[in-house]
């Protein structure tokens, strides 16, 4: 089910997109709701170059009219068939890029129903976190050698890092998300094969015996002659 503020979204866009559907050029009109409870509407001009969605009709639309008043929700309909249509991948990047919070009417397997954005484009870009510090996640038996100084150095595959700020991210059986501010100081690429027990101690481990057990039980299946990166911290 959908609310009432949202079923009057889609009766909006419904009669939008049947009013002005000539079969040709127009044929998507979109309607998105304000946070002051407001209706902006939107219809597609298709062109051979790529011409404006219906969303993103409606969203100049917004700019133009009520550029302050948030947008909390968009549909968008098929006008020949009077259908809710989910957005296209285009669309939905500029909604996500506008606010990932943005709740989407969409017909799902029971109906109407709305999802964020977020929701609708899983491991999106996402521009607002391109220059924060990288995490890097840790097994949660490691947080207290991390801590004690007795690891600096965790090894990794195909799990890129740089040198610079970075949080170390414990994410718990019990639910419980730990983070720990850090700075990368290197990341050397390395064979598995040139790994020495020196290697071993600086990742916390009794033995290099020890270190290639766990890199098993990390990385099933790889090879002796795989590269590796040997990433150093230390803690901030």
């Amino acid at each position: 089910m959908i609310t009432s503020s949202l079923r009057k979204l889609v009766s909006a866009a419904t009669d939008h997109a049947k009013r002005c559907n000539d079969n040709g050029d127009h044929t998507v009109a979109a309607a998105l709701l304000t946070k002051s409870g407001g209706t902006v509407l939107g219809l597609n001009a298709f062109h051979f170059l790529g011409g404006p969605c219906g969303e993103i009709s409606a969203l100049a639309n917004h700019a133009a009219e009520c550029a302050n008043d948030p947008v909390v929700a968009i549909v968008a309909v098929y006008g020949p068939t009077g259908q809710v249509i989910s957005p296209c991948g285009k669309c939905r990047q500029v909604l996500f890029d506008r606010d990932p919070a943005i709740q989407c009417v969409i017909r799902g397997s029971n109906g109407l129903e709305a999802v964020s954005v977020s929701d609708l484009l899983p491991h999106a870009y996402d521009w607002r976190t391109v220059e924060l510090p990288q995490k890097i996640f840790m097994w949660e038996g490691y947080e207290r050698a991390i801590r004690e100084g007795d690891k600096r150095q965790t090894i990794r595959v195909d799990d890129p890092f740089r040198p610079g700020p970075a949080q170390l991210v414990f994410e718990k059986e019990s639910g419980e998300v730990t983070t720990i501010d850090a700075s990368v100081t290197s990341v050397k690429p390395t064979r598995r094969n040139d790994l020495t027990e020196e290697h071993a101690k600086r990742d916390g481990f009794a033995s290099l015996t020890e270190l290639h057990e766990a890199l098993d039980k990390h990385y099933p299946g790889l090879a002796m002659d795989d590269s590796v990166d040997i990433v150093t911290f230390d803690l901030n």
